[in-house]
């Protein structure tokens, strides 16, 4: 009885042995494991942490470009958004944040990227395209990247607005060239004809004739020296003396300059300018630009109108305005007609309006860009009710030189 006692506690003792190896062989394989599982976590963060890395770097690389980008995950439907730039989000109105996880339509509300999204996702190679957000025109192209389970959509926006209208002034200046230069030079040609074959003949008439010769020749002087002198401007190369102008005098001797225009259509004009107002200015600059306003005015007020020009202090600038009583400018056209070769609908130039100085369509531009070159602005509104322009430029104030102490009064020209 005692041996089987004995042999029962041995094979006890042994079981608990048994038992007792196999609890530490688990213990060390859950040690095991649980230090593969810190590894596993501390290289997931570890990737991560790269992973965010690359996407602040991508998110930061893109936020660079000029130009909108979008990134749209296409692995599965539907597509969401996984990165736009700050180009992007500002085209298309939508914060970073809340855009991403969004489909293709919730993020940009066009079509046209919608199916170029799909094609791209589905394989399709797609050509460049155009589109039309709101005001402006865009180059549109997109990219498929990656395969298998990773697929993403790249799409970029070039905004083409700009070079757009630049080549529609370029159609329009080599039309409106055309067309201005081919009216003297067939004049010229019709006169140079007529003195040979009457020459000697009549000598009043051909005095009359090298007159209007002289006269043509003018013309085409005068459009050459506008684009001559308007590439000096843009490209800075004009230089702007600014020095303390008293503005009545400058008005003054612009409104002296243009008298015999005025009266040759029988136009009242008139200007109203402080004579203690100075302005920091080159004289015979914003003189030019007054003139061009002036001939602007009585190109297209019709006999017996009114042309007024008066000067104010607006804050830290002198505002000066011409105003005449034409039948206007339409409000889409305020905007255009500083642009270099634009022209109103030649429709309305017959009777009214308000244009560019000469037919070239650069007497606005000039003057917008001497404006600028003074630090001021310049810009279109309604004139007198019911019709007419008013054309408004800025100049920065001035004080008067200190031996002068002008009394402030009001002129009238013609």
């Amino acid at each position: 009885m005692n041996a089987l006692l004995v042999i029962a506690l041995i094979a006890v003792l042994c079981l608990c042995a048994l038992l007792w190896w196999r609890l530490g062989a688990a213990l060390q394989r859950a040690d095991y494991v649980q230090s593969k599982l810190e590894d596993a976590k501390r290289a997931l963060a570890v990737g991560r942490a790269r992973l965010d890395t690359l996407k602040d770097q991508a998110q930061a690389l893109a936020d660079v470009l000029f130009d909108p980008l979008l990134v749209f995950n296409v692995s599965t439907a539907p597509f969401t958004l996984t990165l736009l730039n700050t180009a992007a989000a500002q085209l298309f109105k939508i914060e970073p944040s809340a855009a991403q996880g969004r489909t293709v339509m919730q993020v940009t509300r066009h079509h046209e990227i919608d199916a170029l999204v799909k094609a791209l996702a589905e394989g399709c190679e797609q050509p460049e395209s155009q589109i039309m957000i709101e005001d402006g025109t865009f180059r549109m192209r997109g990219v498929r990247l990656g395969e298998a389970d990773e697929r993403f959509v790249v799409i970029a926006l070039q905004d083409i607005t700009e070079l757009l209208r630049l080549a529609r002034a370029r159609r329009d200046m080599v039309a409106n060239f055309s067309h201005d230069l081919r009216t003297p030079l067939s004049n010229i040609k019709l006169l140079i004809e007529s003195l040979q074959m009457n020459l000697g003949r009549n000598p009043e008439r051909d005095r009359k004739l090298l007159d209007k010769l002289a006269s043509e020749a003018d013309s085409l002087h005068h459009m050459t020296q506008e684009l001559i002198d308007l590439s000096m401007i843009e490209s800075g190369r004009a230089i702007m003396r600014l020095v303390p102008t008293r503005a009545q005098d400058v008005i003054e001797s612009a409104f002296k300059v243009m008298e015999a225009q005025f009266d040759q259509k029988r136009l009242r004009a008139t200007y109203d300018v402080p004579a203690d107002l100075w302005v920091l200015a080159d004289a015979d600059q914003i003189r030019r630009v007054l003139t061009n306003l002036l001939h602007n005015a009585i190109k297209f007020t019709p006999p017996e109108g009114q042309i007024t020009c008066t000067a104010c202090v607006v804050g830290e600038s002198a505002q000066i305005e011409v105003v005449d009583t034409g039948i206007g400018i339409p409000p889409h056209e305020r905007t255009r007609i500083f642009e270099r070769f634009y022209q109103v609908d030649s429709a309305r130039t017959g009777g009214g309006g308000s244009a560019n100085r000469s037919g070239t369509g650069l007497g606005l531009a000039i003057a917008k860009h001497i404006v600028e070159a003074h630090g001021g602005k310049i810009w279109a509104e309604g004139g007198l009710p019911p019709t007419g322009a008013r054309l408004c430029f800025t100049l920065p104030l001035a004080e008067a030189p200190s031996a002068l102490q002008p009394a402030a009064e009001s002129t009238t020209a013609s």
